[in-house]
C-alpha cells in the first residue's frame, strides 16, 4: 500500500458557476515507511500546483480567491518598523 495525498480546491466564479482544480500524488515506498515530513512536503506541492492553476483562470473572482493573503497589520502601531 502506498501513501497518497490529494489537494482539491473549488472556487465560485461569481456567476453561479465554479472552477475547480485537483492534484493527486502517490508517494514512493510503503505507506508505513513514509514520513510525515514527506507527506507534508507532497501536500504543500500539490496545494501550490492547484493554486497556480486557479490563478491562471480567466475569471477574476477565481484568481482573486487564490491569491496569497497579505499579512495582518499589528494592532499596536508602535510595533511597526520605521
Amino acid at each position: 500500500m502506498r501513501a497518497r495525498v490529494v489537494f482539491r480546491k473549488q472556487v465560485s466564479d461569481g456567476n453561479y458557476g465554479t472552477e475547480a482544480a485537483e492534484v493527486s500524488m502517490e508517494l514512493g515506498g510503503d505507506v508505513y515507511d513514509t514520513t510525515e515530513e514527506a507527506i507534508a512536503l507532497a501536500l504543500e506541492q500539490a496545494r501550490r500546483l492547484v493554486h497556480e492553476e486557479l490563478g491562471r483562470s480567466p475569471a477574476w473572482r477565481v484568481r482573486d480567491a487564490v491569491k496569497p493573503e497579505l499579512p495582518e497589520a499589528p494592532e499596536d502601531l508602535e510595533e511597526l518598523p520605521l
